[in-house]
C-alpha cells in the first residue's frame, strides 16, 4: 500500500524541476533556449518564410540582410511575476537565426507582416530566375537552318 509519504517526495520532486520560470514541466528547457519554428517554401514567383512567433510584440523582432544573408532575431520575455509557480512553462528567451539566400531574389523588394503570431517574411524572385521553356532543337530545325 502506498503512502502519503511518497506524495510528498514526489511533490518535492516536481517543486526542484518546475522552481524556474524559464523551465517547461520537465525541466527540459533552458533560460534563453527558445526557438520558433520556421516554414520555408518557394514557388516560381518568389521565396517565403513563416515563422511563428506567439506572444512577441513587433518591437522585440529584428529583420536584417546583409551580404546574401538573411537574419532573424527576437526575443520573448517573462510576463508574469517572478515569484510566480509555473507549472508548464513556454521557453522564453532570445533567438537569432540566419539564412543563406540564393542569387536569384530581389532584395530591394523584401516584405516582411506580422500577424496572427505569424512572421511573414516574402523575397520575389528576380524576373531572370523565373523558369522559362527552353525548345529542344532536333534534326528538321537544322536541316531548315542549312536551306536558308
Amino acid at each position: 500500500m502506498m503512502t502519503l509519504r511518497g506524495f510528498s517526495a514526489l511533490d518535492r520532486l516536481v517543486d526542484d524541476v518546475m522552481h524556474d520560470v524559464t523551465g517547461t514541466a520537465f525541466g527540459l528547457s533552458k533560460a534563453g533556449s527558445f526557438s520558433p519554428e520556421i516554414d520555408v517554401r518557394a514557388n516560381d514567383k518568389e521565396i517565403v518564410f513563416s515563422v511563428d512567433v506567439p506572444g512577441i510584440k513587433r518591437e522585440n523582432l529584428d529583420i536584417t540582410l546583409q551580404n546574401g544573408v538573411l537574419t532573424l532575431r527576437g526575443s520573448r520575455n517573462y510576463q508574469g511575476d517572478p515569484n510566480d509557480k509555473v507549472w508548464l512553462g513556454k521557453s522564453y528567451g532570445s533567438f537569432a537565426r540566419s539564412f543563406n539566400l540564393p542569387d536569384h531574389v530581389d532584395p530591394d523588394k523584401l516584405y516582411a507582416e506580422l500577424a496572427d503570431g505569424v512572421l511573414t517574411i516574402r523575397l520575389p524572385r528576380t524576373e531572370k530566375s523565373k523558369p522559362r521553356k527552353i525548345e529542344i532543337a532536333g534534326l528538321e530545325k537544322q536541316l531548315k537552318d542549312e536551306n536558308k
